[in-house]
C-alpha cells in the first residue's frame, strides 16, 4: 500500500489569510477517537531553578488502551528525576475541562484560564517518589497554525498551545519540599488514525525562559520561545513539520511556521543508545508577530548538560513494546539543559535584540 504523502497545516492556508490563529479551549479537549495516541502537557521552569514537565499520555494501538503518567523535575545541583507510571483508566469530565488518572489530575476553570494540577504518581508507589501540585494561570492567547493538523499519510498530527503563564508549585522531591515559582507552557498533542511511531522519524522540542539582554538586575525572566519540530517518515515524504512561538511580558508576541532545525558537532552517544547526538543546535525560525510585522529569530544553542536519557521501549508495556519493536528498533528521547542560552530577534521595522536565560531541549530519535 503506497501511503499519501505529508501536507503541512501551513501548507493548506489560503492565501490572504493567517497562517497562525488563535487556538480556543476546544483545541485543548480529549478526542481518544482512533488509533493513535494524545498528550496534555506543562512544562515548567521556576524561579529556584527547578525545570521539567508533568504529561498524562493516553495511546491505543493494537486494540489496546494504554494511559501513562510523566514527569520530569531537574534542579540544578541536583539529580535529575523522571518518572513514568502506568496510569490505568483516564477519566474526563465536563468537555474535558477536568480529567485524571491514577496518579495525576488536571483541571481547569470555567474559562480556561487557570489550570490546577496535582501529582501524586511518584508518590504513591515509592516514598522518595515525587509529589507536587502546581497552578498554571496562562497570561498569553493561544496558537496553531492553521487548523492545526498537520497530514501524514491517511491520519492527522495536531498540536495547540498556550505558550505563557505564571506557575505557583509545591513540591516534594525525594524528601526535599519547596515553593517556587515561575513561568509555564501547556501544550496537547493529538495524533488520529496513525500510529505514533508514524507520525515523526526526529522531534526536536525546546521551551527557553529569560529576559532582554541588558534588562535591570532583579527583573524576572519573562520571555520565552518554545519550539516543536518533527520531520515525518521517508514513506510519507520526509517533511519538516514545525511550530514556534514568542512571548513577550507573558503576552504572545510572534508565531513561527517556517523553523529550521541544524545539528552540529556530533559526537556518538556515550550512554549505549548507538545515535550520534549534536553538541551544537542552531534554530533558525521565520513567521510574523502578532501586529503582523515579518520577524526572524536565531538561537545558537549548546544542550551540554545530560538531564535523561529514555529508553522509550524500555518504558512501554510489554504489548505495545512488542508491537513498535517489530517496526523501530531503538526509539529514544534525549532530554539535555543549558545555563547560557541567548536568542537573537530581528523584527521588521526594529531595532534587533538579544534575550539571555536558560532552556529545556529534547531530542526524540527513532530507527
Amino acid at each position: 500500500m503506497v501511503l499519501k504523502k505529508t501536507i503541512t497545516a501551513a501548507s493548506l492556508v489560503h492565501d490572504g489569510h493567517p497562517v497562525a490563529t488563535q487556538a480556543v479551549p476546544k483545541d485543548f479537549a480529549w478526542q481518544r477517537d482512533s488509533t493513535g495516541s494524545e498528550t496534555q502537557t506543562m512544562y515548567f521552569h521556576l524561579e529556584n531553578g527547578c525545570v521539567g514537565f508533568v504529561q498524562i499520555a493516553w495511546v491505543y494501538l493494537a486494540l489496546t488502551t494504554t494511559v501513562e503518567t510523566n514527569a520530569m523535575f531537574f534542579a540544578p545541583g541536583h539529580p535529575c528525576v523522571f518518572e513514568t507510571h502506568n496510569g490505568h483508566n483516564l477519566k474526563v469530565r465536563n468537555d474535558s475541562q477536568q480529567y485524571e488518572c491514577k496518579g495525576l489530575a488536571m483541571s481547569w476553570n470555567d474559562d480556561y484560564t487557570k489550570l490546577s494540577v496535582k501529582y501524586t504518581a511518584g508518590k504513591e508507589r515509592h516514598s522518595k517518589g515525587v509529589e507536587a501540585s502546581f497552578e498554571f494561570t496562562r497570561t498569553s492567547d493561544g496558537y496553531k497554525i492553521g487548523d492545526g493538523k498537520n497530514h501524514i499519510g491517511d491520519g492527522t498530527a495536531a498540536h495547540y498551545f498556550y505558550p505563557a503563564g505564571t506557575v505557583v508549585a509545591e513540591c516534594n522531591i525525594g524528601g526535599t519540599k519547596f515553593k517556587s515559582q515561575g513561568v509555564g507552557l501547556f501544550i496537547h498533542a493529538h495524533s488520529g488514525n496513525i500510529m505514533p511511531y508514524n507520525v515523526g522519524a526526529q522531534w526536536n522540542m525546546c521551551f527557553f525562559t529569560g529576559q532582554r539582554e541588558g534588562a535591570t538586575d532583579g527583573q524576572k525572566d519573562t520571555d520565552t520561545f518554545n519550539l516543536l519540530q518533527y520531520v515525518t517518515p521517508e514513506n510519507v515524504g520526509k517533511v519538516n513539520c514545525s511550530n514556534a512561538g514568542l512571548t513577550q511580558d507573558g503576552k504572545l508576541k510572534a508565531v513561527f511556521w517556517e523553523n529550521k532545525v541544524e545539528f552540529h558537532d556530533e559526537i556518538k552517544d556515550e550512554n549505549g543508545s548507538g545515535y550520534m547526538l549534536p553538541q551544537r543546535v542552531v534554530i533558525t525560525s521565520e513567521g510574523k508577530t502578532v501586529d503582523g510585522k515579518r520577524v526572524k529569530l536565531t538561537y545558537d544553542a549548546r544542550p551540554s548538560q545530560r538531564l535523561h536519557d529514555i529508553d522509550v521501549l524500555g518504558e512501554m508495556p510489554f504489548v505495545i513494546r512488542r508491537l513498535v519493536q517489530a517496526l523501530i528498533t531503538k526509539p529514544f528521547i534525549f532530554e539535555r539543559y543549558e545555563d547560557s542560552a541567548k536568542i537573537r530577534i530581528e523584527i521588521e521595522g526594529e531595532e534587533p535584540y538579544n534575550i539571555v536565560g536558560v532552556a529545556f531541549h529534547e531530542l526524540t530519535l527513532m530507527q
